[in-house]
């Protein structure tokens, strides 16, 4: 005879499968990863011709009476049939993602449930072919404010155009798109997806250049990180700086601390500066790119990889997590005697802190742009700083997704 236990256990195990045959495009789908970042250069002659073709036809659009709404809240999936479907169908044939008609466009039949995938990459969204959540909230996006963005995109990419046509190469590193471009040439020629900064700590725009580069550094916590985020969690859990290999000092380049001796409740805490040690463990990863400027950001490798697999990565307190950090590094230092990936690898196993100096400096642009043409296809992103000046709310910010304590820049 079963224990009761056994029983219950069979008729949860029942429950479970039976839900998950109910709701097939729920549990059992998978998150589909991003796209590889963009090979086109977002700014040349090339993409700033396409982007003046962007906006007469969003001119034309507006023209025309701009794109028909859907109701808020809503949501439309594949087999759904009734009056929204037709206002879907017909507001992406009008931004060009769906074309050709129906025999009965009140059905949402594979051929509309292609055309939303293809909105869906175009904004940035994962492309499951649903409309909801944030794909609703941005189909109802106004065409005029689509129109505004193209144009104040064209103004940035013609702004920093002739600037750009004075380097032979050169890094963009586009916050609202989360890539990296590599470009020599006029040819990008290495990419990265990156993890920009948070609503709350934004990645400010910046010019600079990559002077050196330091395998295996160490990271001296910032103050106002220090003091929102490191006392609280050393207050918390008073194994907290050994868990995560940081050392305490009386001041920078200070003697050392025994953490113990701190009264971490009291003012005094705050009077201290923080270390971490280099390894997998530190917030900057095994490599950092040393670009001197006024915001103090800088870009380099992180321990928490996961966060590479989302659309929208804001997770940072405004400095840029590289994903491809060693072929970015290997790119840099291409030409320079006795560097190339594979040297730069090596050193990053030997686990040996070390400073290679650039003996070309490469110049760095991170750029905010939120509207582009790639392959012919326009491109927009959630203004997620709110450069735009616009009232178009993506949704909840990523960033309060649960992912443990983390202090990483």
């Amino acid at each position: 005879m079963l224990h009761p236990c056994g029983n219950v256990l069979r008729l949860l195990t029942l429950v479970a499968s039976m839900l998950v045959a109910a709701w097939p495009a729920c549990a059992q789908r998978q998150r589909l990863l991003p796209p590889e970042p963009s090979r086109q250069p977002w700014i040349s002659a090339e993409a700033v011709r396409a982007q003046q073709s962007a906006v007469t036809l969003y001119q034309n659009i507006v023209a025309r009476g701009g794109f028909p709404r859907l109701p808020d809240r809503i949501t439309l999936r594949p087999g759904d049939s009734d009056a929204n479907v037709a206002v879907l169908r017909r507001r992406l044939e009008l931004s060009g993602d769906l074309r050709g008609s129906a025999i009965d466009s009140y059905t949402f039949d594979p051929e509309l449930e292609q055309a939303v995938k293809r909105y869906q990459l175009r904004n940035g969204l994962e492309p499951n072919g649903i409309v909801y959540g944030i794909t609703q909230r941005s189909l109802n996006v106004p065409a005029e404010t689509r129109l505004k963005q193209l144009e104040l995109n064209l103004a940035r990419m013609q702004e920093l155009q002739p600037k750009l046509a004075t380097y032979p190469r050169y890094i963009l590193m586009n916050a609202a798109s989360f890539e990296l471009q590599g470009i020599q040439g006029g040819r990008v020629e290495v990419i990265s997806r990156t993890i920009a900064g948070k609503r709350s700590t934004p990645t400010p725009t910046v010019g600079a250049t990559v002077q050196s580069i330091n395998i295996m550094p160490y990271w001296h916590v910032p103050e106002t990180i220090a003091k929102a985020a490191l006392i609280p969690a050393v207050r918390k859990d008073p194994d907290y700086l050994t868990k995560e290999h940081i050392r305490v000092y009386s001041t920078f380049g200070g003697e050392e601390v025994d953490p113990s001796s701190v009264n971490w409740w009291g003012l005094e805490a705050e009077r201290y500066v923080f270390r971490q040690d280099p390894g997998p463990h530190n917030a900057l990863g095994l490599l950092r790119f040393d670009m001197p400027n006024k915001h103090i950001v800088y870009m380099h490798d992180t321990p928490m990889k996961n966060l590479f697999s989302y659309y929208e990565r804001a997770y940072s307190a405004g400095c840029v997590r590289l994903e491809s950090f060693v072929d970015v590094a290997g790119w840099i230092l291409a030409g320079q005697e006795g560097w190339n990936r594979a040297s730069v690898a090596s050193a990053i196993a030997s686990g040996t802190p070390r400073t290679i100096k650039v003996q070309k400096p490469v110049p760095v642009h991170f750029v905010y742009f939120t509207a582009w043409v790639d392959g012919g296809a326009v491109q927009f992103r959630n203004d997620l700083y709110n450069r735009d000046d616009q009232e178009f709310d993506g949704g909840q910010d990523a960033a309060q997704r649960a992912f443990g304590i983390s202090l990483a820049p």
